[in-house]
């Protein structure tokens, strides 16, 4: 008999495989679109954006939204610092960007910061934060299975405000979570 850690375990891998399946088949001009609309509703919360402050971006993957085309030079435009996290052994230190060419691939594929000087976390604003999946109940979010961003927004030092982005077709009346998953619950994706 499995346990029930186990249960939940094989949940996530199951759920990640059909996220990762259902992403993978979308075509260029959709993900195009769909970015595009999701930025665009972004924009549109005034909430977020009325004083500036410092926020995090995430990308580089095919399957998530261009958050770096339009929306960091927009967010510079408005004042705000931008950075990016750098992946450091299993942690993420997040690094100010001023445009594209302060970005990289890292190892993992996602971009990330040339710079070196690491900012507080207790600095952000703001961080945008990626999922394969988020629970509409709940904001559960499933990540891609690392850890790096449970283990980044459980930080004490961490006060910034939580938005999940993805794609409406990400979204997942429950997503299955275990004690340690941060939820976040405010989401924006290129429906609203």
């Amino acid at each position: 008999m499995m346990s029930q850690g186990n249960d939940e375990i094989n949940a996530k891998s199951d759920l990640r495989r059909v996220m990762r399946a259902r992403l993978k088949n979308l075509t260029e001009p959709t993900l195009r679109a769909w970015s595009a609309q999701l930025v665009r509703h972004l924009q549109n919360r005034q909430d977020l954006w009325a004083k500036p402050g410092t926020i995090a971006l995430f990308g580089g993957l095919r399957s998530e939204p261009d958050l770096v085309s339009t929306f960091l030079p927009w967010l510079r435009e408005k004042g705000w610092r931008v950075c990016f996290f750098k992946v450091c052994d299993t942690g993420l230190l997040p690094v100010e960007v001023k445009d594209l060419s302060d970005l990289q691939r890292g190892s993992m594929n996602v971009w990330e910061p040339l710079g070196t000087e690491v900012l507080p976390l207790s600095s952000l604003d703001v961080i945008l934060v990626p999922a394969l999946a988020y629970a509409l109940t709940d904001g559960a979010r499933l990540g891609r299975g690392g850890g790096f961003y449970d283990r980044l927004l459980s930080r004490s030092d961490v006060r910034a405000r939580l938005i999940g982005i993805a794609f409406q077709i990400q979204l997942m009346p429950e997503v299955p979570a275990e004690a340690h998953d941060i939820r976040v619950p405010d989401l924006v994706t290129e429906l609203g």
